[in-house]
């Protein structure tokens, strides 16, 4: 696609872009006129969409932020429930995904932060969108960035690389290929004096990303995540103020406990050692009752003594050698976690 016009100047793109991102970020109806407006009764119709792509390759980096937000806004949640219409729309075109594949090299951070959410509002459209995410080969280059510099870059990948383990088990394992969980146990930390001001964002997207992979990975990838130390940085989590990640963590703590089957009690020492038994302990006085109801199942379960064996469904067939036998057919949690 060429580059746009000389002309208007720069300085009046940006301005423009920057009204209608903000009436794009509105109601449907709002969003709607910026993208197509097929019932106006004056031919022909405008639309925002193909301009804002062209302003992709502007060389001037804010109107080329500009465009990559309203992008963003148009394709992605803030679209008022009229999200994956308008996202479809600009699938279509057949523009988007190559452009944001070469804007996640971009330097500028602004930019590349847009760009990540908007991969990450793409790959909340279901398999078929992940898939079309995936087929355009930025998930090695996506993954990375879980440890970049800065944090809200990180958040952004974290929300993407959370969307796509929710697919497919193949889906899954392309991110499981990239090394994604080798970047979890720095995400999975905090400075105590940012949980004390409530202000962890980014832990919060790690923790839904794990939760979503023992929801909707398969057993050997389950096996891998524990083997990969997350266990005891996702435990430290336990101890936040913010109930939602809580309970995100119990759940995820749970799954990996009856995917593990008769090894549960090796995943349950890794807990112990940690310090997030005692977490888990605590919970049992929490005020809100799914979380405390949680705790004292997970206790009740696999820190009782022998009660683990007396409920047949938690023991799977034996296998041989030392790995998990975990049993993906046991009673999982099967919602898939949206911040």
């Amino acid at each position: 696609m060429p580059p746009p016009p000389p002309s208007p100047s720069p300085s009046l793109q940006f301005e423009a872009a920057w009204a209608l991102t903000n009436i794009a970020s509105g109601t449907s109806a709002q969003t709607q006129a910026v993208v197509k407006s097929s019932e106006c009764s004056t031919p022909p119709p405008w639309d925002a969409v193909p301009l804002f792509l062209r302003l992709l390759h502007s060389p001037h980096q804010n109107v080329c932020e500009q465009a990559v937000w309203a992008l963003g806004n148009i394709i992605g949640e803030e679209a008022s429930g009229d999200g994956p219409q308008c996202r479809d729309y600009v699938i279509s075109l057949g523009v988007i995904l190559p452009a944001l594949c070469v804007l996640i090299y971009h330097t500028d951070i602004n930019i590349l932060v847009d760009t990540v959410w908007a991969l990450s509002y793409l790959t909340d459209g279901g398999n078929e969108q992940i898939q079309m995410v995936i087929d355009s080969g930025v998930v090695p280059f996506l993954v990375p960035l879980l440890s970049h510099q800065e944090v809200k870059v990180q958040t952004a990948a974290l929300r993407a690389v959370g969307n796509i383990v929710t697919g497919t088990d193949e889906q899954t394992q392309v991110v499981l290929n990239c090394d994604v969980l080798s970047h979890f146990p720095n995400l999975l930390t905090h400075p105590k004096e940012k949980i004390n001001k409530g202000d962890f964002g980014t832990q919060k997207e790690a923790a839904w990303a794990i939760s979503n992979l023992t929801i909707s990975g398969r057993k050997d990838q389950v096996e891998y995540l524990v083997q990969q130390n997350v266990t005891a940085p996702f435990c430290s989590l336990l101890s936040v103020k913010d109930s939602q990640v809580v309970q995100v963590v119990l759940d995820g703590l749970k799954n990996i406990l009856i995917m593990a089957g008769e090894e549960a009690s090796t995943i349950a020492e890794i807990i112990e050692e940690c310090g997030g038994l005692e977490k888990i302990e605590n919970l049992q006085q929490h005020e809100n009752e799914d979380i405390y109801k949680l705790a004292f199942e997970i206790i009740d379960q696999y820190f009782s003594g022998d009660d683990i064996d007396e409920d047949p469904s938690l023991i799977p067939e034996a296998t041989q050698g030392g790995t998990f036998s975990f049993d993906p057919t046991s009673n999982l949690q099967t919602k898939e976690f949206k911040f």
